[in-house]
Order: C-alpha cells, then sequence, then structure tokens
C-alpha cells in the first residue's frame, strides 16, 4: 500500500530541514510464530519505500529456511483494464473540478512531464497521489516486497498471495479521498525528506516512531479488515509446514496488527533478536 504509508508520511512533515534520526541497532521487524510443538510462521513487515538491502540477513535465513512464502500480493500479476478502470474517476466527475484551484495547479506543475494534463483531471485521488509520490519519492525498484518474492521462487519455494490485486486497489479508491490528496499536495516540498527518515527508522527497528507513520486512523478500512482475512490463511500456514509472511510493517504493529493478533490468539510471538 505504497500511496497510503506516503500519505501517513507527509502528514507528519513540517519542517523544510531534514534532520535524520541516529544510527541504532535495532531489532529487525521479524517475529517468530508458533503455538507448542506446531510448525513456525516468520511474519516480515516490509516498507515500500525501501528494497532489498534494507531487509536483514536474520529476515532472509528464516525466508530460506521456509517451506512456503507468502506476501500481500505473491507474484500476482494486475489486470491492466482493472487497473486502469480503478484509477480513473466515475463518468462525469473530474478531478480539477473536486480540488480546489490552487491545489489543482500546484499539481499540475507538479507533474508537469510525467503525466498528462487530461489524464491527470480523470484521474482518482489515489492514482493522482500515487504518482505524485512516486515522482517526489522514487522508490526502489524492484520494491523490497517484490525482491523477496524473487527470492522465494529463486529458492524453489511456493509463493502465495493474501489479497488480490483488485481487493488491495478497492482499498486504495475507499481509503484515499480528495482531502487525502490536497495534503499530499500541500506537502509536496518535505515529501523526499520523511521517506528518507522512514528508511532511517525502519534501519533502526524503530517500531514505536513508525507506529504513527504507518497505522493509519481508518484502521476498519486499511488494515483491520484485511488482516481479519489473512489471519484465517496464516493460521493455515501454521498447522501445515509453516510459512514466511511477508506484508507491509503496518500490518504488523499496533494493538490490531498481526503480532498483537495472534499473541491474543495463543500464538507465541516473539521478535527476532537485533542484527546489528
Amino acid at each position: 500500500m505504497r500511496a497510503l504509508a506516503l500519505l501517513v508520511i507527509a502528514s507528519c512533515a513540517s519542517a523544510p530541514r531534514c534532520e535524520l534520526p541516529a544510527k541504532a541497532a535495532g531489532a529487525p521487524f521479524l517475529w517468530k510464530v508458533h503455538k507448542p510443538g506446531g510448525a513456525i510462521v516468520w511474519l516480515y513487515g516490509t516498507i515500500h519505500v525501501a528494497g532489498i538491502a534494507a531487509v536483514p540477513a536474520s529476515a532472509i535465513a528464516a525466508l530460506d529456511s521456509a517451506q512456503r512464502f507468502a506476501s500481500e500480493l505473491g507474484d500476482v500479476e494486475p489486470d491492466a483494464d482493472k487497473v486502469g478502470e480503478l484509477a480513473r474517476l466515475p463518468f462525469g466527475q473530474v478531478l480539477d473540478q473536486l480540488l480546489p484551484a490552487d491545489d489543482w495547479y500546484d499539481l499540475v506543475d507538479a507533474m508537469r512531464g510525467t503525466m498528462k494534463e487530461d489524464d491527470l483531471r480523470h484521474a482518482r485521488p489515489w492514482f493522482a497521489m500515487t504518482r505524485l509520490t512516486l515522482k517526489l519519492a522514487p522508490s526502489p525498484k524492484p520494491s523490497m516486497d517484490d525482491a523477496l518474492t524473487d527470492h522465494a521462487k529463486d529458492h524453489h519455494l511456493a509463493v502465495d498471495h493474501l489479497e488480490t490485486w483488485d481487493a488491495q486497489m478497492q482499498a486504495l479508491v475507499d481509503g484515499v479521498n480528495v482531502a487525502d490528496l490536497q495534503q499530499a499536495i500541500h506537502l509536496r516540498n518535505t515529501l523526499g525528506c520523511e521517506v528518507d527518515k522512514m528508511r532511517a527508522l525502519y534501519d533502526n527497528g524503530d517500531a514505536i516512531s513508525l507506529e504513527p507513520l504507518l497505522v493509519p486512523r481508518d484502521q476498519a478500512t486499511i488494515i483491520d479488515a484485511r488482516n481479519a482475512k489473512w489471519q484465517v490463511q496464516i493460521e493455515t500456514y501454521a498447522a501445515s509446514g509453516g510459512a514466511f509472511i511477508a506484508v507491509g510493517l503496518g500490518h504488523l504493529l499496533g494493538d490490531h496488527g498481526l503480532v498483537a493478533v495472534f499473541g491474543r490468539a495463543g500464538y507465541s510471538v516473539e521478535r527476532a533478536e537485533r542484527h546489528r
């Protein structure tokens, strides 16, 4: 959910000066989940603004020891027609009429050379915000999630997905509104710095600082409902041969995150030791 993560980061941006947190030897975002005598499920939290270089050796070792790999989308390719449909506003709506004039002109100016004005005019807020944030704060290619999937396939692990492309995109459609896009436009000049801070906090293993950035206020739509569906599938792995599960870190943190959910369900949940 790259767009949503960057939205929440942007909401915390305030000062133009970029001060990164000091480096610290924190624990990786990797948890060992199991019941006595049961198979091990590894829960690993990814961030969509970093690549494979940010994955600690302990997580790679856990992945290599697993029988199966599962991520939000696995290796499923999106339906281009469906993506196009969900990226465009319904007939009769245009973005330049939904946004205040000043915000619209700022958006057009920021996207100049990247997206045609007419295409931008018909873009849904989530798609416009995604394109804006990707231009201002480019993510590594492949992303961490895609790189882990490739690693699993290279090591001949079975690869599963926890949800479909259209389900994830529908969550974006429902979860990102015009006000969210306005906020990203207003904070466009500080977004790159905030992404750098997020990467640094991730490398430090700083869950306390990252939780408010990655767990949106509207959890019921964006996180909680999806976690509830994923929990059922993950429990089948725990009841069989185990698995390595890689999902956006926001799905693991907080009282409703998968780490807390499995702890309340009677599983032993242990965070891996620090990797530096």
